[in-house]
């Protein structure tokens, strides 16, 4: 997962900065929301338009929040 590439999120929806990436069946995202920097992982399911929530918090920095979505992906995938 450490060689997938963060990409940003689309301007306007998500408070700068914000960035994504896909891992597999993974969706990982992290963003500010009210200044707070935010992460959230959430796993494909059948419905193309859906992803159940697999974890999400909060960090005490941007790039805090990316490790943590990272490790948090890393952790569901091995449960997998």
């Amino acid at each position: 997962m450490t060689d997938t590439k963060w990409k940003p999120l689309p301007a306007g929806l998500w408070t700068l900065p914000a960035v994504f990436m896909e891992a597999g069946n993974l969706l990982l995202e992290a963003f500010m929301e009210a200044g707070v920097p935010t992460w959230k992982v959430r796993e494909k399911t059948s419905d193309p338009l859906k992803w159940n929530m697999v974890a999400e918090g909060t960090a005490d920095s941007f790039e805090a929040a990316k490790a943590a979505a990272l490790y948090e992906a890393e952790t569901a995938s091995r449960k997998r």
